[in-house]
Parts: C-alpha cells; sequence; structure tokens
C-alpha cells in the first residue's frame, strides 16, 4: 500500500512538471527574412539548451511560462525573449555593426574600420591569448598577412627579425618602423617592452598608409596601442605564469659519440693511405689512440654539456585601472625572468606603467603616458661555428669535461691532430659578459576643442636610454682554432666596459576637423606639424695584461685604451590628410608629407611624399540588396611614395680621421680624409600600388581579405665604384632599383555549435623581389665568401640568390676525373663541378659559380583555430613557409673529413671507395671522401637544402574558474606552449636560422637552439 501511495505522489509530480513545463518553437532569422543555421537558444539559468538546423528552425522544451530565451549566433546582436506562455516565437536578430564601427588605429589617428581605404592588419591581443612571450614582436608571428616574423636565435631577450612585404632594400636597412602611443620610437622597440601592456597593433602595410611617416615608412609601420582604463570600471587584474624551456632531441644535430669518432679517425687515416699510396696499410701503423675504438673511454656529448636542461621562465604581472571620475588611469606593474636554455645565459626584466587621461574642462583633455623598465642580461658568444654552440658540435667527444679529481678541465683538444677549443662548460662559468639597459619612454599631450569638429591636439614624447655592457675574459680561457691563435691557457686576460646614453625628443602638433556636412557625408582633415632629434653618447674602454684574474675591471689592467663618440640625427616634417565618404558607400583619402632630415645630403634635404586611396562599398549599392549571403563587399585601392632613411647619421659628409707619421724622428700628428663626400645624397624612395577586397559574408561568419601590392624602391643607397686616383674606390649614392610584388590572402570564419563557439583564421602572403637595377661598373653585387656561400644580387633575380658550384655528383676513379673538364688538385671521393661557362676548366674563382638556391620563399602562411565550450578554451597558431633554399655553411666544418673536427652522424654515410660509395653518392648532399682539401669545402649545391616547414608555434588551453562572490569577476587557469613542435627536412634545428644580416640570406652557421616552452598560469580579475 505505502509503495502504491508513492508511485501516485511521484506521478503527480511529473504531472505537475509538465502542466507547469512549455514546449516553444520558432525560427531565427536576420532583418531580411533568412533563417540563421546555428543559433544558441538557451533557458536562461538553465543548461537547457537547442541550436537552430539549416534553416534557423529550433524546438526546446522551457520549464515553466515565464521562462526566458536567448538567442545568440555569431555575426548577429543577441537577443533575449520572455516565453509569456508562447508555443511559439519567431525572432529576428540584427546585425552586428561592431566589426564595421569598430575604430582602428591608423597614423597619427583613428578611422572607422569600414572607411579605411589602405592595407592595414589589427592584431587584438584577446585574439592571441595567453602565449608567452618576453618580445612585442612575437605576439606579430602568424597574425597578419605579409607581416613575416623569425626568430633568428633562442638567445633569452633577443630580437626578432620583422619583415613587412619583403625586403625592399639592398643597401638600408629593411625592418618596420614603430610607434608606441602616438610616438615614433625608431626601427626596434628594444628588449625592454613590456608585451603585457599592450592593447592592440596595428600593421601599417601599403605606401597610403605609412606615406604618413614619409622617409620611414617604407619598410611598413607597427603602431601599439597601450591599454587604457574602460569608461565606469574599476579592475584589478593579475596575472602570472611560470615554464620550462628545452631543446627537444629531434632539434637537436646529431654528432659521432666517443667510439664512433674513433672508428671516424681510424678510417680517415687508413682511407688516406689506400687513396694516396694505393695500399693496405696494417693496423700497427693506426695510432694507437684510436686502433680500437671499442676501447674509447669517454664520450662526451659537449652540446649537451652546455645545455640548460628544463631552465625555468616566469612571468608576472598587475594591472590596476580607474575609468570613474574624470581621470582615468591604468597603472601596471610587470617581472619577467627567463634563464637560457644554455647554461649561464638569462635575462630579467621589470617594467612599469602608468597611463593617465581625462577631461579636466569642456574644451581641454590631456593625457601622460610613462613608462621605466630595467633589463640586466647574462650574455655567451653563442651564434657560428667560432662561438660556444659551433664549437660545442666541433669538440673531440673523446675527451672528458672533467679531471679525475673532479676538476674542470679548462681547455680541450689537440690530441691527434683534432682542433683544440676552450671547455665551453668552463668558459660559461668564467667569462663574464653582462648587459644592462634601463629605459624611460614618455609622451603627454593636451587636446583643446576650440569649437564643434574643430580640434588641436599637442604632444611631446621623449625616451632615455641607458645601455652598459661588461666583458672579463679571464687569463684561464685559451683560444679556439677559429681565432687563428689556438692554444690553452693561461693567455692575456682582457676586459671591456661600454657605456651609452641615447635621448630622442620629438614634438607633434595636429589639427583636426570634422565638420557635420550632411547625413550621406562624412569629413575629417588634418594637418600637422612633427619635429624630432636623437642623439647618442658613449664611451668605450678596453684594459689587457692583467696580474690576476681577481680584480675584473678596467682599473685592473697594465694597458688601458679608451674611445668616446658621439653622433645624433634630427627631422621636422609638416603633412596633411583628408579621409571623406559619401553614403558610407564612396570612399575617398589622400594625404602628404614634406620632411627634412639631418641624414642627407645639402642638395637633398627635404622629399615629398604623397598618397591617395580610394574605396567602393559594393554592398551598400541597391543591385547588391538582393545577394542576402553578403553582409559587406569593399573594394579599394590605394598609391603612395614612401621612404626609407636608415642608412646611419653622416653617410652624405667627408670625414677626416687621424693618420700620424715619423718625420725626422720625431712623432707628426696628422689627419686626412677618410670617405668621400656626396652632397647630393637622398633616401630611397618606394612606390606603390595596393588593389584589395574586403568581403563578410553569411551574418559576418565568413569574411575575406584580399590585397594584391606592387612596390618600386628607386634610388636605392649602395656603394659605387670610383676612380682610384681620388683617393678612395667606392662612395655611397643613389644607384639601385628594386621591386617587390605579391598578394595576400586571409580569412576568418566564426560560428557556434551548441554551446561551442568556433573561431579560425588562415592568411597566406606570396612575396617576389626582383632587382630592377644596379648602375655602376658591376650588374651584380656579391656578399659572402668563397667558403662560406654567397649571395649574389643581380639585376632581373630575386633579391640574395645563393650562389656557388654546381655539384655533378661524386668522382669516383681517376679515369672519371681525366674525362671531366679539368678540376685541379681534385682526387677521387672529390666532388665534381660543372664547368658553367664552357672553358673546359672549373676555375678555382667565382667564374663558374651559379644559382644553386633560392632564399625567398614561394609563399609563407598561418592557421589559427580556437574554440569555447562553457569553461573550457583553446587557441592553436601554425606557421609556416614553403618552397626556399637553406644554405647550411656550418657542415663545412661538422662534415669536414680531415678528421681535425668531430662530424655528423651521417658522416658515416660518407664516400669510401668507388666500391663503397655510400647509400646515394649522386644525391646533391652527399659528403665526399677523406684525404683531401681542395674542391670538398667551397661555396656549393652540397651545403643548400630546402628549407620549407611547418611549426606548430603556440597552443594555449585554458579553463574559467568558478566565480568568487565578492572576490573574483574572473578567474582563470591555462596550459600554454610555444614552438612545440617543427615538420620539416631541413637537417638544422632551426629553419629561420641565419648568422647574417641585411641581404645575406639564410646562411646557417649555427646559433643558439630555440627552446620549446611549455607553462602554466593563472589570471585573476577582482
Amino acid at each position: 500500500m505505502k509503495r502504491l501511495s508513492l508511485l501516485i505522489f511521484c506521478m503527480l509530480l511529473v504531472y505537475q512538471g509538465l502542466a507547469q513545463s512549455v514546449q516553444v518553437r520558432g525560427k531565427v532569422s536576420t532583418a531580411g527574412g533568412v533563417g540563421v543555421p546555428g543559433t544558441s537558444v538557451l533557458e536562461k539559468g538553465t543548461t537547457n539548451g537547442a541550436v537552430t538546423n539549416a534553416n534557423g528552425e529550433y524546438s526546446i522544451r522551457v520549464s515553466s511560462k515565464n521562462a526566458v530565451l536567448n538567442f545568440t549566433s555569431v555575426g548577429l546582436l543577441p537577443k533575449s525573449e520572455v516565453v509569456q506562455g508562447r508555443t511559439v516565437i519567431d525572432v529576428i536578430l540584427e546585425e552586428n555593426q561592431k566589426e564595421l564601427t569598430e575604430v582602428v588605429v591608423v597614423g597619427y589617428g583613428s578611422q572607422r574600420k569600414q572607411d579605411i581605404t589602405s592595407a592595414v592588419s589589427v592584431i587584438g591581443m584577446k585574439d592571441i591569448g595567453e602565449q608567452p612571450a618576453n618580445n612585442m614582436n612575437q605576439l606579430l608571428q602568424g597574425r597578419a598577412s605579409g607581416v613575416v616574423v623569425k626568430q633568428k636565435a633562442g638567445t633569452p631577450g633577443g630580437a626578432f627579425e620583422v619583415r613587412v612585404r619583403g625586403i625592399g632594400s639592398l643597401g638600408a636597412g629593411s625592418d618596420p618602423l614603430y610607434v608606441i602611443d602616438g610616438f615614433v620610437v625608431g626601427t626596434s622597440v628594444g628588449a625592454n617592452f613590456n608585451p603585457n601592456d599592450i592593447e592592440s597593433i596595428s600593421v601599417l602595410k601599403d605606401a597610403a598608409s605609412t606615406a604618413i611617416y614619409g622617409a620611414r615608412g617604407s619598410n611598413g609601420v607597427v603602431l601599439i596601442t597601450t591599454k587604457n582604463a574602460q569608461e565606469g570600471k574599476v579592475n584589478v587584474n593579475f596575472s602570472m605564469d611560470y615554464g620550462l624551456n628545452t631543446i627537444p632531441d629531434s632539434r637537436r644535430v646529431k654528432m659521432l659519440n666517443g667510439p664512433e669518432f674513433a672508428q671516424f679517425k681510424k678510417d680517415v687515416f687508413m682511407d688516406a693511405i689506400r687513396i694516396l699510396q694505393k695500399r693496405e696499410p696494417s693496423i700497427e701503423e693506426v695510432p694507437l689512440n684510436y686502433r680500437y675504438p671499442e676501447q674509447t673511454k669517454y664520450s662526451t656529448d659537449w652540446f649537451a654539456a652546455i645545455l640548460n636542461k628544463n631552465s625555468a621562465y616566469q612571468d608576472a604581472n598587475l594591472t590596476i585601472t580607474s575609468g570613474k571620475g574624470p581621470i582615468k588611469s591604468m597603472f601596471s606593474v610587470g617581472y619577467y625572468k627567463e634563464d637560457g636554455a644554455i647554461m649561464n645565459t638569462d635575462y630579467d626584466r621589470i617594467s612599469i606603467r602608468s597611463n593617465n587621461s581625462g577631461a579636466v574642462s569642456k574644451f581641454l583633455t590631456v593625457g601622460l603616458n610613462v613608462n621605466g623598465s630595467l633589463t640586466r642580461q647574462n650574455v655567451a658568444n653563442t651564434d657560428g661555428r667560432s662561438a660556444l654552440v659551433g664549437g660545442a658540435l666541433l669538440m673531440d667527444p673523446r675527451e672528458p669535461i672533467y679531471n679525475p679529481d673532479g676538476s674542470i678541465r679548462p681547455y680541450i683538444g689537440g690530441l691527434d691532430g683534432v682542433f683544440g677549443f676552450p671547455n665551453p662548460v668552463f668558459l660559461l662559468q668564467n667569462v663574464i659578459r653582462k648587459r644592462n639597459i634601463s629605459d624611460v619612454l614618455a609622451n603627454a599631450f593636451a587636446e583643446f576643442t576650440i569649437m564643434d569638429g574643430l580640434k588641436f591636439r599637442s604632444s611631446v614624447n621623449g625616451k632615455m636610454n641607458y645601455n652598459r655592457f661588461k666583458e672579463y675574459v679571464p687569463s684561464t680561457i685559451g683560444s679556439s682554432v677559429a681565432s687563428g691563435t689556438s692554444g690553452a691557457p693561461p693567455r692575456i686576460a682582457t676586459a671591456r666596459d661600454i657605456s651609452e646614453q641615447l635621448q630622442n625628443v620629438s614634438f607633434d602638433e595636429l589639427l583636426t576637423y570634422s565638420p557635420k556636412i550632411g547625413e550621406d557625408q562624412k569629413l575629417d582633415a588634418m594637418v600637422g606639424f612633427t619635429s624630432q632629434q636623437e642623439q647618442v653618447y658613449g664611451i668605450d674602454g678596453t684594459a689587457n695584461t692583467f696580474p690576476d684574474d681577481l680584480v675584473p675591471y678596467l682599473g685592473a689592467g697594465s694597458i688601458r685604451s679608451s674611445n668616446s663618440y658621439e653622433y645624433s640625427w634630427s627631422l621636422l616634417a609638416y603633412f596633411a590628410r583628408v579621409n571623406y565618404a559619401l553614403k558610407d558607400k564612396y570612399l575617398f583619402s589622400a594625404s602628404f608629407r614634406r620632411e627634412g632630415s639631418s641624414r642627407f645630403g645639402e642638395n637633398n634635404k627635404y622629399g615629398d611624399f604623397p598618397a591617395a586611396s580610394v574605396g567602393w562599398r559594393i554592398s551598400e549599392e541597391p543591385f547588391m540588396k538582393d545577394i542576402s549571403f553578403i553582409n559587406d563587399m569593399k573594394i579599394r585601392a590605394s598609391w603612395g611614395v614612401t621612404g626609407n632613411n636608415n642608412i646611419g647619421n653622416y653617410p652624405s659628409l667627408a670625414f677626416v680621421g687621424a693618420n700620424n707619421y715619423i718625420l725626422g724622428n720625431s712623432f707628426a700628428p696628422g689627419k686626412v680624409i677618410s670617405n668621400f663626400a656626396n652632397s647630393s645624397l637622398k633616401w630611397e624612395k618606394s612606390d606603390q600600388l595596393d588593389i584589395g577586397l574586403d568581403l563578410a559574408t553569411f551574418n559576418n561568419k565568413l569574411t575575406f581579405t584580399f590585397e594584391y601590392y606592387k612596390k618600386v624602391t628607386n634610388d636605392m643607397l649602395l656603394p659605387v665604384s670610383i676612380p682610384a686616383v681620388s683617393g678612395f674606390t667606392t662612395s655611397l649614392d643613389n644607384i639601385g632599383q628594386v621591386q617587390n610584388t605579391g598578394v595576400e590572402l586571409s580569412a576568418d570564419y566564426r560560428t557556434s555549435f551548441g554551446p561551442v563557439n568556433f573561431r579560425t583564421n588562415m592568411n597566406i602572403t606570396a612575396n617576389q623581389s626582383k632587382i630592377l637595377a644596379i648602375k655602376g661598373a658591376n650588374d651584380m653585387l656579391w656578399y659572402g665568401s668563397f667558403y662560406g656561400g654567397y649571395n649574389v644580387m643581380k639585376v632581373g633575380r630575386p633579391i640574395g640568390m645563393i650562389y656557388g658550384y654546381r655539384k655533378e655528383g661524386i668522382f669516383n676513379t681517376q679515369a672519371e676525373i681525366d674525362a671531366w673538364a679539368k678540376q685541379d688538385g681534385v682526387i677521387p671521393g672529390g666532388m665534381k663541378f660543372k664547368d658553367m661557362n664552357g672553358d673546359g676548366v672549373i676555375s678555382y674563382d667565382t667564374q663558374d659559380m651559379t644559382e644553386i638556391g633560392n632564399p625567398n620563399p614561394a609563399f609563407t602562411w598561418a592557421w589559427t583555430l580556437a574554440a569555447d565550450y562553457r569553461q573550457w578554451d583553446v587557441n592553436v597558431l601554425f606557421v609556416g613557409a614553403q618552397d626556399f633554399d637553406i644554405y647550411r655553411n656550418i657542415e663545412a666544418s661538422t662534415m669536414n673529413m680531415d678528421g681535425v673536427f668531430n662530424v655528423l652522424d651521417k658522416a658515416k654515410d660518407r664516400w669510401r671507395s668507388a666500391t663503397n660509395p655510400g647509400t646515394n653518392p649522386n644525391d646533391k648532399n652527399s659528403q665526399g671522401g677523406t684525404s683531401y682539401f681542395k674542391w670538398s669545402r667551397e661555396s656549393s649545391e652540397r651545403y643548400v637544402y630546402d628549407g620549407s616547414y611547418v611549426w606548430l608555434k603556440a597552443v594555449t588551453l585554458g579553463y574559467k574558474l568558478p566565480k568568487m562572490k565578492n572576490i573574483f569577476s574572473e578567474s582563470r587557469l591555462f596550459f600554454t606552449a610555444n614552438n612545440l613542435f617543427l615538420f620539416t627536412n631541413y637537417p638544422g634545428n632551426n629553419p629561420d636560422a641565419g648568422v647574417r644580416g641585411g641581404t645575406e640570406l639564410n646562411n646557417d652557421d649555427e646559433s643558439y637552439p630555440v627552446p620549446r616552452t611549455l607553462a602554466l598560469g593563472l589570471k585573476l580579475n577582482f
């Protein structure tokens, strides 16, 4: 009976619940009546939800007749509906105009996104997630089409290489211009800038957007906007992440171990007798130290020995913002510390920022931003084969790090003809190389509202930078073979101390006018004046011959010298810009800048930089209204002239240097002109055409941007040959011309699948450079060396083409040598090179060298995947480059067959004889035999590899913790990783590596390895 009563009671409860619940159905549409698939329909306060089908229809049972339904769809404004007993609820969602009305920072101002007619990429920090970054350029990597960012070395606090739309100059620099909160800081933001202070980044890519910066805009402009307080809100944000840096085994170069190297030495010795003496050697002839390789006592991995395994980094930031009251303020403090992947190399930074702005009265708004930072860095000489990393690969693995008594050995090598090196572990522990940089960046403004629509803004910007470098190399450090003075310690101890101070001040005066000229028209105009000056003061002192290594200061040295220097530059410019929009669909913009610079000749102090752009929002035309899936469509075109003045400070002037003489046994001080003057020297100018298409479709879920550009740089600054009778052989002149053409495509897709919000973005860039003219005596410019690889600039060809001998195979026999073009001195096992000029002789110079590689990728790309589900979110970034070549210069040593260095593991598969030529002797990267030097290390195709890669650069996985009432408004845990997986056939550890700069592209001579970073972090919003 009790069971029956309980059953009846439960049935009544169910009945009552069913009576209370309501089945609701309906359709979600746009204003044009088109159904919206994938719309999330969620009962407020519950997890009860549904998703609309392909026609925008839904069905859901809610808990009561007074339930509230929330309708959300990507690209449309959310909407809520109270059920109120209804069973059919049709909803119309309006287009979210935020994307179109979003304000984008541009040069000396801002514009609505829908009105922009130039090529501008915007990177918001919210789209990036908590990616670990000690350098703001790391945040640019893969985030904008046309922008290629390379991490050429993993040095803590090291710089990244940034190129916007390729290399535009052969003689001047190709780095973009950086602007922080309106202050033009130069071609680098430096290591001191805290990326956590950034709100957004705009990259200006075409001349229409960069011409307003005149002679510094040719290589693109990166505008950085720092964080400010939000209106009416007070927030306290704290974030901290802690991680580990490692060098994965997959990115470590594989060298021979101790027994393998002993076997290699034995084989080299015996092969030399077989090839040169044409007889079989006896085992007794082999030197005892490697006669029996299996008995090798030690096997040292020198590269592993210098690694700081699982080195830590930590990044902590506190930000306090107050948006209440007339003055809004933001204060932040950050601390970053990174222990490098190589032992005793590290970097730490502390930064403080205060941003303040607000209305003092109805007519006056003021602002002051101040940033101070200090970095300390322990550095090491790591890049290149003569430095730490390269030396660690080349050292004899049969030698131990420590003596039997446990003391460390200062010097390694010299045994059995193997070249000697300082013990890299000892070197890292005892050489002092420290760099301290303090930096203050400030900008203040006052903006006056003269009348409705008319404003005047006056701002002053200042930067103070103090840079000190200290080095002490004690007498216990020997010299490596690469220095040319190989030898074990003791040596003469040396010290160096450099102190440099930089001061940069600029003034900007802007008058803007935005009149109301009707509902269908918008106009804004600006005129301005800017002036800027930078001065650098420095002193450089050296000392040597110290009595001991206890006092590592200049004053303790017996022989001392010092040098001081000072240089400066200045500019002033007048500029104007006008933007006009008719009916929000016909757009026009034009700017003009006239600029003077101290860097150029007396006859060319000033230059003019005009630009213009037009846009047509086709989607606003009546004939487009019936095409419902297109939300916005804009075609734009721009043209402009920009400049590049990055050539140093006094290239147009003649220098006078000391040149002393002895006359009559007496010292006679004298001076001579040390370089040729050119009073007509002027900046490089780039003419650029850009055509773009912006397209938003399917309720702004899927957006596209397409760009085509053509940039021609004229009056390139290069050395030109002059008659030696002048006393000089070259002089800098405006003699060259380079063209860059390219296409950029980016696509962004955002949608929802029930409670899952999904976002993805992909961008692809294809840039092609072409040298149009190199006037003067030569039509080619050669950079590099006979034994180190050449990059050549040739008219009609891309920038930086790799030159060397074309490899045709390996000579197996003397008969093959006799049948080939004369290659003097080659023996069997030598590499066979092609006679390019057909004269029957392979010349031992550059006459038979030709193009053997292209360092310029066919295209670069990046792909971002992001999603969030309830409290979880994930963000993944892939980057890649396709079809380009790298000259792996380090292999001239790591595949040296003389036995003086350790060699790569692949040396086991080298050519040994005609009957033992290795598994693939016809491969262009196959290694020739031993027992010879000539025709083995010259610049050739042997060292050229395909560098194509796919790199999983960044991954972030986050989880929002439950809110804690009255404590945290939001808290979040996250796991993040950088440089996670690299997919490539390139045998080096970093396909972005390159130890040379400028146009000497992709010459890999081994550098500081780029680590994989794994980290955990916490963000708290109070």
